[in-house]
């Protein structure tokens, strides 16, 4: 975010040096004495404060004609603040009102553009805020709990993956997918019986769960198979993400023997959520075939 408003903090920093050059050729410095350091402590916390609101805008809000407004708004506050707090270390002629002036007069404007600012970013809220809704009764739609796992089932992986799919090309954004298989799963409820089965399986989705981040999705698929969806992610980073789980698949049981894992991760290039999910099964089928 910072890239993007480059021009803004060098402006900011010209109009502080400005503001600083003014008041030191318009009066003179006080003697210590003369300071009010309860003022001082005052009216400097209140200069911080405004530093701080303006740090915030620039580093969390894109360019923009709200930023502008909350930006613009903010300067004001901190200048007019700035030679508030310049006044209590530098005496000004009494004949002299424009550093007066400068105190008192960008507050109110940038109060007032502070405001344009904040409504502005209330409507902004207000439709993000219906997106979501309808992008959350969307999902709810096609929702579908496994009750074993308490992971969402396959037909939210479709209408999901669709979603998915079609909201990240229209931004222009990568979207991954890990595939991950139990090989020889039904040897394994065999050998250890269906509750250690069941329990390995618990255990697999509370590792997915908690090892991913809050913005991916993960699901059941077809019995011994997740899928786990990785917004906002390329094929290098979704890589590492797969290298971190294979890393912590070995602490998920204590028994002598556990089953084989294959862990696959791709980015979508598909248009539907089918294929995609096809060229993922076609990609760990072939992992599996050329594993260890």
């Amino acid at each position: 975010m910072w890239r993007q408003h480059t021009y803004k903090l060098l402006f900011s920093t010209l109009l502080l040096c400005g503001g600083l050059l003014m008041a030191t050729n318009a009066g003179e410095l006080k003697q210590s004495q003369a300071f009010d350091w309860i003022d001082v402590l005052g009216e400097g916390t209140t200069f911080l404060v405004a530093c701080l609101w303006l740090g915030l805008i620039i580093s969390s809000r894109p360019a923009g004609r709200v930023t502008e407004w909350l930006y613009y708004g903010s300067l004001l506050l901190m200048f007019s603040y700035f030679l508030d707090l310049l006044d209590e270390f530098i005496r000004y002629p009494d004949a002299l009102r424009l550093m007066s002036w400068l105190e008192s007069l960008p507050a109110p404007v940038g109060m007032l553009v502070l405001t344009i600012g904040l409504v502005g970013w209330h409507r902004e809220q207000r439709a993000i805020d219906r997106q979501l809704r309808g992008r959350e009764l969307f999902l709810r739609d096609h929702e579908l709990i496994d009750p074993l796992t308490q992971l969402y089932g396959t037909e939210y992986l479709y209408a999901v993956l669709q979603r998915e799919i079609t909201l990240h090309r229209s931004m222009q954004k990568p979207l991954s997918l890990l595939l991950l298989d139990v090989d020889n799963f039904a040897d394994f409820n065999r050998q250890y019986g269906i509750a250690a089965g069941d329990n390995y399986l618990v255990q697999l989705s509370e590792l997915l769960s908690n090892q991913l981040r809050y913005s991916d999705v993960v699901c059941r698929y077809n019995g011994d198979r997740f899928v786990a969806l990785l917004p906002n992610t390329a094929q290098l980073q979704a890589n590492i993400i797969a290298q971190h789980l294979q890393q912590q698949f070995s602490l998920l049981t204590n028994q002598n023997q556990q089953p084989q894992l294959t862990l696959i991760s791709l980015e979508v290039e598909q248009l539907s959520a089918k294929d995609a999910l096809q060229q993922a099964l076609n990609t760990l089928t072939s992992a599996r075939k050329h594993g260890p």
